[in-house]
C-alpha cells in the first residue's frame, strides 16, 4: 500500500512520541500530549500501530538486525534522525507500508542530505564555497556534477548565498513545483502547501515552473509559483530575511496569520481563539524562544496564553474583555 502524505508525517510524529515516551524523561503533560495527538486523526493511529508492530517484530528478527536497529534507536541523541527513521522504515518494509511504501518514504524529507528539526537552523558550506542556511523543519539534498549545481529542497525553507563557479555551471534550487535559477548571490526559497516562494535579496533569480513560463525576479522582489505558473513579482516585505538573524518581524499582522509563522519554530500546536483572530500584532520576536514571544504578545494584547500541555497552546481572550 502506498502511504499518503498524511501517513508520512504521522509516522515521523509517531517516532518522535515513541522516543520521548521511552526516554525516561516524559512528564504527565507529555503523556497527555501524546494521547491528544493519537486521537487527532486516523493517520496518527495508523502510524502508532506501525511502531507497535515494529516492537513485536523485533522479538522475531535475527540478532544482528535487531541489535543494529536497537543501537540506532538508543543512539538517537548522537545519530541523525534520518538514520533512526531509516532503520524503522526498513523494518516496516514487510508490513503495512510495504517495500513500495518504503521507496516512497525514501523520497520524503527524512532521508535528505541535510535536515533540521522544528526550531533548528543549520548552516551548510557547499563544495564551491557557497552557503546554505536551512530554516526550521527543512530538508534538502545537494547534487553537484559536471553540468550543474542543484539543491533539491524537499521541504521547508533555505537561504542561499552562491559562489562563483570556475566551470560556469548553473546554480539551481529545485522544489516539487519547479526550479529557481540563481543569476546572482543571495535569495531564499520556501516550500508550502501547493506552491513555492522565492525572495531575492541580491542580483536576480529566474523562476522556472515545471509546466509554466519563466519569470525573472529583480533584487527586492518575491513571487510564488506552482507547477503551472509563477505569480507577478511583488515588492519584498521588510525584514523578510529576519529569520536568518533569529528573529520574526510582524507589522500590523493579524494574530491568526502571525501564529502559524511563529508555530513553525515550536513543536506541537499553536492556535488562537476565533474571538481574537483579528487582533493585530507588531514587533520583533525571537524564534529561539517562542514562549518569550507569546508572553510579549500577551503583554500588549488582550489575550491570555492557555496551555493544555507544552505542545498544545491557545491564545484566548481575557475574561471580561
Amino acid at each position: 500500500m502506498k502511504p499518503s502524505a498524511a501517513q508520512h508525517a504521522a509516522l515521523e510524529h509517531a517516532v518522535h512520541w515513541y522516543s520521548l515516551l521511552q526516554s525516561g524523561c516524559a512528564t504527565p503533560e507529555d503523556e497527555h500530549g501524546w494521547q491528544c495527538w493519537l486521537q487527532q486523526s486516523a493517520a496518527n493511529q495508523w502510524a502508532w500501530q506501525q511502531v507497535e508492530q515494529l516492537q513485536q517484530r523485533l522479538q522475531g528478527l535475527p540478532a544482528g538486525l535487531t541489535g543494529r536497529t536497537l543501537a540506532l534507536a538508543g543512539q538517537a541523541q548522537r545519530n541523525s534522525r534520518r538514520n533512526v527513521l531509516k532503520g524503522i522504515a526498513l523494518l516496516l518494509g514487510g508490513g503495512t507500508v510495504g517495500w513500495a511504501g518504503y521507496r516512497e518514504v525514501g523520497q520524503g524529507p527524512w532521508f535528505a542530505d541535510y535536515r533540521t528539526r522544528v526550531g533548528e537552523q543549520l548552516p551548510v558550506t557547499l563544495a564551491d564555497g557557497g552557503q546554505l542556511l536551512l530554516n526550521t523543519d527543512s530538508a534538502a539534498d545537494v547534487r553537484y556534477d559536471a553540468r550543474q549545481r542543484v539543491i533539491r529542497l524537499r521541504q521547508g525553507e533555505v537561504m542561499v548565498t552562491t559562489a562563483a563557479d570556475p566551470l560556469g555551471r548553473p546554480f539551481l534550487v529545485e522544489t516539487e513545483h519547479g526550479r529557481a535559477e540563481a543569476l546572482g548571490t543571495r535569495f531564499s526559497v520556501r516550500v508550502s502547501a501547493g506552491h513555492s516562494q522565492v525572495a531575492v535579496f541580491e542580483h536576480q533569480v529566474r523562476i522556472l515552473p515545471t509546466h509554466g513560463q519563466a519569470v525573472l525576479l529583480a533584487p527586492g522582489q518575491c513571487s510564488r509559483f506552482s507547477s503551472q505558473q509563477a505569480d507577478t513579482p511583488q515588492p519584498l516585505p521588510a525584514d523578510q530575511d529576519a529569520w536568518t538573524r533569529g528573529l520574526l518581524v510582524a507589522n500590523a499582522q493579524r494574530l491568526d496569520a502571525f501564529l502559524p509563522e511563529l508555530g513553525r519554530y515550536r513543536a506541537g500546536w499553536l492556535r488562537c481563539d476565533p474571538a481574537v483572530a483579528g487582533l493585530q500584532v507588531s514587533g520583533t520576536f525571537p524564534i529561539a524562544d517562542t514562549d518569550k514571544a507569546l508572553r510579549a504578545i500577551a503583554s500588549v494584547l488582550p489575550v491570555k496564553v492557555e496551555r493544555r500541555t507544552r505542545f498544545w497552546v491557545t491564545l484566548s481572550p481575557l475574561e471580561g474583555v
